[in-house]
């Protein structure tokens, strides 16, 4: 088990103060492979309490520093005094809770008036409703940081507000608070500075904590001596990264039902569901519902039905009713794997244990019919949905506008989107450009500029998806042209081209016999990063007989060594060279380059040793690449003799190199040869800049 090993690992080290049973465990995780796809359900042993010995917890310091004493400040002048004790009594004088009267001295009115006058007013317990009120009196910009002053307002008025256990008043202060520009750290003080005089209510820091999530405010309000509560520290846990949410965990020393919850959820969000179940099984607490939908959920989203409908079973055993949340999620793995019968059979289930069926569900199975073809199931579905009084939203309008799209049923898609025009629906890019993409599938180009205008008279911006389904119809029609003057406009208006936009390009000027223009097209692709279309590209010209030249692979594997792809770039070069397109330098100075990156020495050696038999030579960044990772891997002198080696063949190493060389030489004492690679570095970098400024001087002709 994840949990037993990585407590084995704790007792093994447990005489370094800076191990963590969290950091065993992320240590076991990745030792296993970064995480698991597929895991059998959890079993409960008991409740047992989870190992938490070689945790650090936050618990209260031995010896809390003390908060602060509060130097309230004094008024400046009898003006501003008289101002602020006028302020007081018109609050406390006010006959309406809530409501401040008018202030014919408000022009006035600075933020000291106010914080001198809040001071006066923290005695009187019937002024709460009007401090927020108070404080808008002085808007302040979003983007400035307030006066000091102001910040300290915002303190007082909202430690008052929770001294007076009216949450809503303090949780709208605070909210209001940390809406200033960062650093937050100016008001966390002010609030520190003014709890003692104020409040001394520990509440008002869970409040904080809720509005103001963070572990750094967290460890501090611990060294005063405050415990917040576990509600607090969730909202905490709830927004970390997987790896620091849990090290936190692991220090709580209060955990509830929901602190596991938020945890398992980040597991199964990551789809490490081995790590879920062993955290499962060693909850202290007994599981709820939320828990069990959790998990449920988390094997649906692998695809592991078996996994889930046990912990369904396990639910019912246990007890536990479960929920539409818990249903809809194995009912949506069903409908996936076109099981919809067997998705029937869980809602009549549901029906049986009178689980309500909310709109999520009626529409997963709605989508469920819809992909079979199942066009009559999936309207009888439709009106039953409407006939039980549940809201049929755009989500599953455009559900059924799709699966009738893809039947080739339009005019039924469009009486459809009508209908959602007369009942004043949300009718958005996506609704419209599912009944675009129907007609250009079916050829129909002039049905689809008019949904296309019609969108756009409506004030609905089309989408790169909706221009990717234009111009893959134009092109289907031969019209490469128009295609290609479409993304052309849809480039202007700052929508971005994806892989399937440039493969629907690819395609259509493939078919036309147009390939020149179409490697112009990868080779815009490779400037763009993307990979995925190039691949299919090469996957369709060789579909059809079309050759690949050594350029078109290339640029494939330079974007898989781009992204650290190195399997998939030797796999590229490999089908070459089946193919006996035969690589050529570049190919070469592409892969030595990658698997340098990557640190993969003996393949790096690899390659540079076959280029070199066939004849070809490293460019000056190759031989860069191949020398420092040589001097990783302690291989000093073959790097070095590839340092002479290049400098031999005229190429200029890159700085950080010769920098290397340089202070290896100054390091023992070799003077002569120090002094010598300081000459060629200047001489490289004067000619480099000589080169830069002659460039310039030719754009400056042109242009």
């Amino acid at each position: 088990m994840l949990l037993r090993r990585a407590a084995a690992a704790a007792a093994a080290a447990k005489h370094s103060s800076s191990f963590t049973l969290a950091r065993a465990l992320r240590h076991v995780g990745a030792a296993a492979g970064g995480h698991a796809t597929t895991s059998s359900p959890p079993r409960r042993r008991g409740h047992r309490r989870a190992p938490t010995a070689e945790s650090v917890p936050l618990t209260a310091t031995a010896s809390p520093r003390p908060f602060p004493d509060y130097h309230p400040p004094r008024p400046d002048s009898p003006e501003d005094d008289a101002l602020a004790r006028r302020l007081a009594a018109v609050v406390v004088a006010s006959p309406r809770p809530g409501t401040l009267p008018p202030l014919p001295f408000l022009p006035l009115l600075r933020p000291i008036h106010l914080l001198l006058a809040l001071q006066l007013l923290a005695s009187d317990p019937d002024h709460g409703g009007l401090l927020l009120p108070l404080l808008l009196l002085f808007p302040s910009r979003r983007d400035q940081q307030p006066h000091p002053h102001l910040l300290r307002c915002f303190a007082v008025a909202a430690h008052l507000a929770a001294a007076r256990r009216d949450v809503v008043t303090a949780r709208s202060i605070l909210v209001r608070a940390v809406r200033f520009p960062s650093p937050h750290r100016h008001f966390v003080e002010h609030f520190i500075a003014t709890y003692k005089a104020f409040s001394s209510d520990p509440a008002s820091f869970d409040l904080l904590l809720q509005c103001l999530p963070s572990v750094p405010l967290l460890r501090r309000l611990r060294q005063y001596g405050i415990s917040p509560s576990p509600e607090a520290c969730n909202a905490v846990l709830s927004r970390l990264p997987l790896d620091e949410a849990i090290d936190l965990f692991q220090e709580l020393p209060d955990k509830n039902v929901c602190s596991y919850n938020i945890l398992l959820k980040a597991f199964c969000g990551a789809g490490r569901m081995e790590d879920a179940c062993q955290l499962f099984d060693e909850m202290a607490l007994p599981p709820d519902v939320i828990t069990y939908g959790i998990l449920v959920h988390g094997y649906c989203s692998l695809g592991e039905l078996e996994s889930a409908v046990k912990l369904l079973d396990e639910m019912v055993e246990r007890g536990m009713e479960p929920n539409a949340t818990v249903y809809t999620s194995v009912v949506a793995l069903l409908c996936d794997k076109g099981r919809v019968s067997d998705a029937l059979r869980v809602v009549e289930d549901m029906v049986q244990h009178k689980v309500t069926l909310d709109e999520a569900l009626y529409t997963t199975v709605l989508s469920g019919f819809c992909s079979k073809g199942d066009l009559a199931a999936a309207r009888r579905w439709f009106d039953e949905m409407q006939r039980s009084g549940l809201a049929t939203d755009g989500v599953t309008y455009t559900t059924l506008i799709n699966g009738l799209c893809r039947a080739g049923e339009l005019k039924e898609a469009e009486k459809l989107l009508q209908e959602m025009l007369a009942r004043r629906l949300d009718v958005d890019e996506v609704t419209y450009t599912v009944l675009i993409d129907g007609y250009c599938k079916r050829g129909k180009m002039a049905e689809a500029f008019r949904v296309h205008n019609t969108m756009v008279q409506r004030g609905v911006t089309p989408n790169v998806v909706t221009y990717t389904a234009l111009s893959d119809g134009l092109c289907k029609q031969g019209d490469v042209q128009a295609a290609n003057e479409l993304l052309h406009g849809m480039c202007d208006k700052g929508l971005e081209l994806n892989a399937f936009t440039y493969n629907s390009l690819i395609n259509g000027l493939c078919k036309s016999g147009n390939l020149e223009q179409a490697m112009r097209t990868m080779a815009d692709m490779d400037t763009a990063g993307r990979v995925e279309g190039g691949k299919k590209l090469l996957e369709w010209m060789l579909e059809k007989n079309i050759r690949p030249n050594a350029a078109t692979y290339n640029s494939l594997m330079k974007q898989y060594c781009m992204g650290n792809n190195l399997k998939s770039a030797t796999e590229i070069y490999k089908g070459m060279n089946s193919l006996e397109v035969a690589p050529n330098e570049n190919t070469y100075n592409i892969l030595v380059k990658g698997h340098c990156k990557a640190r993969n020495m003996k393949e790096a050696l690899y390659f540079h040793k076959e280029m070199i038999e066939k004849g070809f030579r490293l460019t000056a960044t190759s031989y860069s690449s191949l020398i420092r990772l040589l001097n990783k891997k302690k291989k000093f002198i073959e790097a070095r003799n590839l340092f002479d080696e290049m400098r031999k063949e005229g190429l200029t190493a890159e700085p950080d190199v010769y920098n290397f060389y340089i202070d290896s030489n100054f390091n023992e004492d070799n003077l002569e040869s120090t002094l010598a690679l300081c000459d060629e570095l200047v001489e490289a970098s004067i000619v480099k800049s000589k080169t830069e400024m002659d460039q310039d001087v030719v754009k400056e002709h042109i242009h």
